[in-house]
């Protein structure tokens, strides 16, 4: 009978994994833990840090279960996983993830331990693929702007972008990044009857067939599309992917859209487009500093439409999540399945 250590947080609470656990591995013991409480804005902060800074950027969870050494599953969601909590669980064999990222896990330790790590894939997929459409009409018709003018007393018919202000109808949209979210970003916009482009070195070209995307090169695809959306995955070699020589490319009528991580585009080089209105504009769900400061620029810009982080938090995602995780560890302790396996060279270690 395994024992199963369930890591909630103020997003996803310890309740949640416990009754996935209970329904798909009936012969578990769940434990649950909550890590930094029910407050929502701290658990932004410290999973910002550790976003930044990896696992070890952030204290070590405190648990205090006789138990906790026998653990062999661990299941969390932006809980940091670091090489000194590891060492509390000599017992672990399998983390999972109810998300797509695993920043938040020490996997090379995990790996050199025989620990398996396994995450969710597309989990917030839809939530995110709507809302970045969402993000785009409302950045090129002014529909926030409009909303606040009208909060402040003033009935507003002229703004920036209102020499370019646009329908979708016949526009490019370069999507960077084909994965599950960008896939679906391109099969929605499809009713819109646009152009569509997109950049990903790393998806068979199978898939653009698939969504009439036309594969193109990133400099391409910023220097000619209306609408640029962004749905890469964050890494060392993805940092700063849009960059400053990559906004410059941009038609001066054209918006960039990001509801995927901050860290992929230079926040200073877009900041500087906006202001000297080199590019036409910006709808952004993320940030360098979450939550943005009273005085941060993006604030007293016309030409930007900024959300608080809400692209992927939609009520279904949360509530699936720990069932998706949980079937995706089922496939492997009954099929052997390893579809969602972050570190296959742990494999070698439990055999």
């Amino acid at each position: 009978m395994a024992k199963v250590l369930c890591v909630g947080d103020a997003m996803i609470g310890p309740d949640r994994f416990v009754a996935a656990c209970r329904e798909l591995f009936p012969d578990s013991e769940p434990i649950g833990a909550q890590w930094l409480g029910q407050d929502k804005a701290a658990l932004q902060l410290e999973r910002l840090k550790v976003e930044k800074g990896g696992p070890s950027a952030v204290p070590v969870p405190a648990f205090d279960f006789p138990e906790l050494k026998d653990c062999e599953i661990l299941l969390v969601h932006y809980c940091p996983v670091s090489s000194e909590l590891l060492g509390l669980l000599p017992n672990l064999r399998i983390i999972g993830v109810a998300r797509g990222g695993v920043e938040n896990i020490d996997v090379d330790s995990a790996t050199a331990k025989g620990i398996l790590v396994f995450r969710v894939e597309g989990r917030n997929a839809q939530a995110v693929s709507d809302f970045a459409i969402g993000l785009m009409i409302a950045e090129l018709r002014n529909i926030a702007r409009s909303h606040q003018s009208l909060r402040e007393g003033r009935w507003r018919k002229e703004y920036v972008n209102s020499g370019y202000s646009c329908q979708l109808e016949r526009k490019q949209v370069g999507i960077v990044g084909l994965g599950k979210i960008g896939s679906l970003v391109a099969k929605k916009l499809s009713g819109f009857e646009v152009k569509a482009v997109g950049y990903d070195p790393f998806v068979d070209a199978s898939l653009f067939q698939q969504w009439a995307v036309t594969r193109v090169e990133l400099p391409e695809l910023m220097s000619t599309s209306d609408v640029i959306t962004i749905h890469a995955r964050l890494s060392a070699t993805t940092r700063h992917l849009i960059g400053r020589r990559e906004i410059q490319r941009m038609k001066p009528t054209a918006i960039l859209v990001n509801t995927a991580r901050a860290g992929l585009v230079d926040e200073d080089a877009l900041v500087e487009a906006l202001t000297k209105r080199l590019i036409g504009g910006a709808a952004l769900d993320v940030f360098d500093q979450e939550p943005l400061p009273p005085t941060d620029p993006y604030l007293s810009l016309d030409n930007v439409t900024v959300t608080s982080h809400l692209a992927g938090t939609a009520v279904e995602v949360l509530q699936r999540s720990p069932y998706l995780l949980c079937e995706v560890i089922q496939d492997y302790l009954l099929h052997r399945r390893v579809g969602t396996l972050v570190n296959p060279d742990a494999l070698a270690k439990t055999a």
